[in-house]
């Protein structure tokens, strides 16, 4: 491959090129849009809305670094398995990890441009020990899938372990090319036992009392076991193909790295996140709605890891909407929260224990809701949360394990409710 198309990747939605990145120095690069067709365009991020327009690394670079892991050591492994060590560009490693990544964009490279647009890719059956295997690989940060020269794999964002794959009638795959993966796998966070079933009771916990969150379910793959999540991001067709969805989490969307997730090392805030929601959605009184039910639901579960980068944006052509839920935790089955800080001031406070409903109420309007809306919100969700957590719990691939963090997850939000919810 000549030196020109090592720094040149097609940006490709849904088999349409819509741009490119084009690199011309260690920390130079662009992306210029193509001039749209006929038909919707959509950008990759509201942070670049185009259609027309350059951008440059001071938005574009931060971008690109929020679509890999945020796990340093797979990072390594990646670059040592693809022969770029020296090479700490996200650029270097979408080249060989940017066909299946979080949104609907696919980054290309010219050589491949033609299977892609083609439609061309490859679903490799896997068995349940294969699967096991790839977590295990997962977890220990090397590279997920054991074939060399493998093109088109995924990059999924985030810190914790996890793998992408596709789900049919005939079973699990493993996707590449134009093939995109359905759901993610992760198994549990090493330390915090059980941490799969928290997370799958929490995030049905959310759907139980009306917020939308991400499906779910737990599943054992020979040895290992992990909470399978349905890709919101995907969708199948009638005619039984999958198609991507464009999002962004909300650092992208604010031009933001990666690194600055969180509000108490420089990230954005619930205000600002807010400010961008009122700005950006297609439907901002609604989406601001839903935006601070997702705070106020952390709160109530101690949620203390709801950062930047776990709320999204969905992006198709000028319609813009607050993602579904993911990534939802409950600490409590950990501590009883007494400890424990959000990842979001409350009124300019981290501390969990120490929000008030008053507190809420004075933080409505940099939320851009009403503050009589927001106390009947906080009083509608902890009056169904521990009912709704109740029957979570009672799913069959939950209550089959008798697991002590569950238990400990509905004792302690009990108490937690009553300290907190009426403050």
């Amino acid at each position: 491959m000549n030196g020109a198309t090592e720094h040149f990747l097609h940006v490709v939605m849904n088999g349409r090129v819509i741009g490119d990145v084009q690199r011309s120095g260690k920390r130079k690069m662009r992306l210029r849009y193509e001039t749209p067709s006929a038909g919707r365009f959509t950008p990759l991020s509201v942070s670049m809305p185009g259609p027309s327009g350059r951008y440059r690394e001071a938005v574009l670079v931060p971008w690109l670094q929020g679509l890999l892991p945020d796990r340093p050591e797979m990072l390594r492994q990646w670059r040592r398995r693809f022969g770029i060590a020296d090479d700490i560009s996200p650029f270097s490693l979408l080249r060989h990890v940017g066909e299946d990544v979080a949104g609907a964009a696919q980054f290309v490279r010219p050589d491949r441009l033609q299977a892609v647009l083609d439609g061309r890719g490859d679903l490799d059956d896997l068995h349940s020990v294969e699967v096991a295997e790839m977590l295990r690989r997962a977890k220990a940060d090397l590279p997920v899938s054991m074939k060399e020269g493998t093109s088109g794999k995924f990059s999924l964002a985030g810190a914790q372990a996890k793998i992408a794959l596709h789900r049919s009638d005939r079973g699990w795959s493993d996707p590449s090319g134009a093939v995109p993966s359905t759901h993610i796998v992760k198994p549990s966070i090493p330390g915090m036992t059980d941490q799969d079933l928290i997370e799958a009771v929490t995030l049905r916990t959310a759907t139980g009392l009306g917020l939308r969150a991400a499906r779910c379910a737990i599943e054992e793959f020979d040895d290992e076991r992990g909470i399978v999540v349905t890709r919101y991001d995907r969708i199948q067709r009638s005619t039984g193909r999958w198609q991507r969805v464009h999002q962004e989490d909300m650092c992208q969307a604010l031009a933001v790295w990666p690194d600055n997730k969180y509000e108490s090392q420089g990230g954005p805030g619930a205000a600002t996140i807010a400010d961008l929601l009122q700005r950006t959605s297609s439907k901002p009184e609604n989406d601001t709605r839903r935006f601070a039910q997702a705070l106020v639901f952390n709160w109530l579960t101690c949620g203390t890891d709801g950062h930047a980068r776990n709320y999204s944006l969905l992006l198709s052509g000028e319609d813009i909407r607050l993602a579904p839920l993911y990534d939802l935790n409950s600490h409590l089955a950990y501590s009883d929260g007494a400890g424990n800080d959000l990842s979001m001031a409350v009124n300019g406070s981290f501390h969990a224990a120490a929000a008030s409903v008053d507190d809420w109420a004075r933080f409505a309007t940099r939320l851009h809701v009403d503050a009589d809306w927001l106390r009947d919100e906080i009083t509608r969700q902890s009056d169904g949360l521990l009912d709704a957590m109740v029957r979570a719990t009672k799913s069959d691939d939950i209550a089959r394990y008798d697991s002590p963090a569950v238990a400990r997850l509905l004792a302690n939000t009990e108490a937690w409710l009553k300290r907190v919810a009426h403050s």
